[in-house]
């Protein structure tokens, strides 16, 4: 599936393009994987998704700093990524269906990207993920 920014999450990441960051928080994001088998919508928000909590489990912080400049992909769309974030599954696994990215300061969506297919994680694995974002105009 395609990433999704919500409704919620449009609205915040506008504000930020156009009026700036605030403080040195409002750059960072935070990045949660999650395992209800959920599919997001425009209308999605955080309750609807179910955070990860097998062993070996964290949230990573995605700073500002560290997102790739942006340039445009081999389709023409402005993109930028991040470094890959990893995590090892302990002795208490997951299914995991994908990620959501929060705003560190604001606690909003901003987007989420459920995987196909999913991963299901059992002592021992490795999930790995470079997050993505592209830009395009509907």
């Amino acid at each position: 599936m395609a990433l999704l920014v919500p409704n919620v999450g449009e609205i915040e990441l506008l504000d930020r393009l156009l009026k700036g960051a605030t403080s040195a928080n409002d750059g960072n994001y935070t990045l949660y994987l999650y395992k209800n088998d959920y599919t997001p919508v425009n209308g999605s928000t955080l309750a609807n998704f179910t955070e990860a909590d097998f062993d070996g489990y964290t949230i990573m912080t995605l700073s500002q700093a560290t997102w790739a400049s942006v340039s445009l992909n081999g389709s023409g769309k402005a993109e930028s990524s991040y470094t890959q974030q990893s995590w090892t599954c302990g002795s208490v696994g997951n299914t995991i269906y994908g990620y959501y990215i929060k705003g560190n300061t604001s606690g909003n969506l901003l987007w989420a990207e459920k995987f196909s297919p999913y991963k299901s994680l059992t002592n021992g694995d490795i999930l790995n993920l470079v997050p993505v974002i592209t830009l395009s105009t509907e």
